[in-house]
């Protein structure tokens, strides 16, 4: 049975809170290494970001202002267990926004810019404003500071400092804009619950806010036109993600990209439904699957980024397969895709720690092979 849109953000609501009550379980009263917080400027509220891994928060940040303006001032300061390298884990379309990418002492310049990239995408992600880079490149300066001694790195309006005498126990990383580092100072944080759920505060009042703004008006398609338009969102974005990881950088994110890969994507489910019929579940199980199937030869096959008369005939043929049903050149290939997708949902179901796990893991693995020599093979003949 089909749910309405209140009985959805109920059960959002219902989501985020079961969310914090087991984050309170895993980082309340702390974690074991010291958490430090803003004790100046006295900036409202106080939001708690986490990363974990096995069950250990490896980073605890703390953002400081508000979250529906980008003019700040706004505060993150993120304390980080040594030894510990964190991939950012950020929520491009909405949800919980990135608190860092990776600390390490192999390159604290990288990380310092990629801390102020972060930020940029809270900006446009939540409040909704493009913060364009500056054009003049990053300045690096180690600094005495009130919070201590510190790499700091300026860019436009934006700064992040990283504290170099610190407590051998943390890492700790600022940054910020609207509040010049000269006037911030750090206090031990000892109780973290009310972060949590000012947490919960925040990203339901966002949530509330952008449940409650008119959709975008996309450009009109429909059947595989809409499919299409859809993947060629995702790929764009893929695209931006890749550059940026090639760069060592956070990938920008447009403003308004959230509500409008939404859009793509409901259209995509109706024009799917609406064609072969069935659930609404099952409709976006199968855009999800063409999505990624898209997706993973963009990552995957070098001929598809390199010969465009090959990119455009793949994407044309997965997508009027997996909508319309219709015979194709390259079937091997999708029912290739077809058994690896089949095995990697069956994966992800399973405890990484079993064996299980493993075994299905060599499947999978054997059968993406299987799928990118189909599609060798008809790139081949094509």
């Amino acid at each position: 049975m089909s749910q309405s849109s209140d009985d959805e953000y109920r059960e959002w609501v219902r989501r985020l809170r079961d969310q914090s009550r087991r984050d309170a379980e895993s980082l309340v009263p702390r974690p074991d290494y010291p958490v430090y917080g803003l004790a100046a400027p006295i900036l409202t509220p106080a939001v708690l970001l986490h990363k974990s891994s096995h069950g250990f928060p490896v980073l605890v940040a703390l953002r400081y202002g508000s979250w529906g303006t980008a003019a700040g001032p706004h505060v993150t300061v993120t304390s980080a267990a040594p030894n510990h390298e964190i991939r950012a884990t950020s929520s491009v379309l909405g949800g919980p926004a990135p608190v860092t990418d990776g600390r390490s002492a192999r390159d604290p310049e990288r990380d310092l810019l990629r801390e102020i990239d972060a930020e940029r995408k809270r900006i446009a992600v939540h409040a909704e404003v493009d913060r364009e880079e500056p054009a003049e490149p990053p300045r690096y300066t180690r600094e005495t500071l009130p919070m201590g001694d510190a790499l700091v790195c300026r860019h436009g309006t934006m700064w992040a400092a990283r504290l170099v005498d610190g407590s051998p126990e943390v890492i700790v990383t600022i940054s910020g804009h609207g509040a010049d580092p000269d006037v911030v100072r750090l206090e031990p944080v000892t109780d973290l619950r009310p972060m949590l759920a000012a947490r919960g505060e925040v990203f339901a009042r966002l949530r509330e806010r952008r449940r409650a703004a008119p959709p975008p008006v996309l450009e009109p398609a429909e059947g595989v036109a809409a499919l299409r338009a859809l993947a060629d969102f995702s790929l764009a974005a893929n695209a931006r993600l890749r550059a940026a990881e090639r760069a060592g950088r956070e990938p920008r994110t447009p403003v308004g990209s959230g509500p409008v890969h939404a859009a793509l994507w409901q259209r995509a489910v109706q024009e799917r439904q609406r064609l072969a019929g069935g659930s609404a579940r099952a409709a976006d199980d199968a855009v999800t699957a063409v999505i990624n199937h898209v997706g993973y030869l963009n990552e995957r096959a070098a001929w598809f980024g390199a010969d465009s008369r090959l990119r455009e005939s793949a994407i044309d043929e997965t997508l009027r397969r997996a909508l319309l049903a219709e015979p194709v050149p390259s079937e091997p290939a999708q029912q290739a895709w077809d058994r690896y997708w089949s095995e990697h949902l069956a994966w992800l179901r399973v405890d990484p720690q079993t064996a299980e796990r493993l075994a299905l893991t060599r499947d999978r693995d054997a059968l993406a092979e299987d799928w990118l020599l189909a599609w060798a093979a008809w790139a081949a003949a094509a």
